[in-house]
Parts: structure tokens; sequence; C-alpha cells
């Protein structure tokens, strides 16, 4: 049998692992591709170089890689899709920013 997706985000088990699970912050996806069936994603962190004449350098970092199937990818795009909507919504007050929103 095919893998399906579950028809809502109700019918998924979701195990909080606490500070198991690592974080991971990028400023921008250095490369992307595909091998043998498998999405492969670079995510890259910007930092400064402190140079001796006193000028800085930019310079991008490995900060993360993502290996997945196509349908994790998918999923991954469309919750990403989803928390970008979430930001074009207009705020009501100052703390709703604060605080954030969650799905």
């Amino acid at each position: 049998m095919a893998d399906q997706l579950p028809t809502s985000t109700t019918d998924v088990v979701y195990e909080d692992t606490g500070a198991a699970a690592p974080l991971v912050y990028f400023d921008i996806v250095g490369a992307y591709g595909t091998m043998n069936g498998a999405v492969e994603i670079e995510l890259a962190t910007r930092i400064l170089v402190p140079k001796p004449d006193g000028s800085t350098d930019v310079k991008f970092l490995s900060s993360g890689r993502i290996r997945c199937t196509p349908t994790a990818a998918a999923n991954l795009r469309n919750s990403l899709d989803a928390a970008l909507k979430m930001l074009e919504q207009p705020q009501a007050n100052m703390t709703a920013i604060a605080a954030g929103k969650l799905n």
C-alpha cells in the first residue's frame, strides 16, 4: 500500500522531545538538489569576519542539511507557505507579535 498523507493534522501523533531536537537558524538556502529520489537542501548562516585592517568580510557557514522524501518536502513547503501567510495578516496589537502565533 502506498504511503498516504493524513487528511488533517489531528491524525498525526506528535511527541515533544524538548531540548533533544536541534534548533536550526539560517539566513539563506546555499544549495538544493535531488539524489536517488531524495530532496537535498543546504542551509547557511551569515557571519561577519573582522579583518586586521578594521574592515569586515561577510561569509556564509553551513548551518544545517535537510534530506527528505518528496512528500516530506511538500509538507515542509506547505507549512512554510502557511507560516508566511500568518505574517501577512494584520496584527491586532503589538503584544500578539511578541507572543508569536502557532497553528
